[in-house]
């Protein structure tokens, strides 16, 4: 059973600047342990790539989290596979991360990544209640 050790509503701004909250990724070895994020927009880049870098079924205990952006990537390579990526993205968003609203979805797919069941994926994306727009960059690969 999980227990609260104590909870403080940290804020983006210099007050909180010590505050971690949460773990970015890549995965790395930092001071005291995993890396950490300090605001709020690295710890949303973090999410977006934990959850659609993430396979369904990959996940203990929540079999549904995920995208299926590695399934995509081998199906039939056709001209609607950029239709079929932003699909995915945008279901993904709408059930785990619906605070953030996608302003733009490119995908890079060139001869080389495909030889290599790979594809660039850049989403420009704001979190709701922001006029700010972000950027994140990531490639899935098979």
């Amino acid at each position: 059973m999980a227990i609260e050790l104590g909870s403080k509503i940290v804020k983006d701004t210099q007050t909180y600047n010590d505050y971690a909250i949460g773990i970015s990724l890549p995965l790395q070895i930092g001071g005291n342990g995993f890396t950490q994020t300090y605001n709020t927009t690295d710890q949303i880049k973090s999410n977006i790539k934990n959850l659609l870098l993430t396979q369904r079924g990959e996940r203990i205990l929540q079999p549904e989290f995920g995208s299926g952006l590695h399934e995509i990537l081998f199906d039939f390579n056709n001209d609607d596979i950029e239709g079929k990526i932003e699909d995915a993205i945008n279901e993904a968003f709408e059930q785990w991360l619906p605070y953030v609203t996608i302003a733009d979805i490119v995908v890079e797919q060139t001869d080389a990544l495909k030889d290599r069941n790979q594809i660039n994926i850049s989403l420009k994306f704001q979190v709701n209640g922001s006029v700010d727009l972000n950027e994140v960059t990531f490639n899935v690969q098979g």
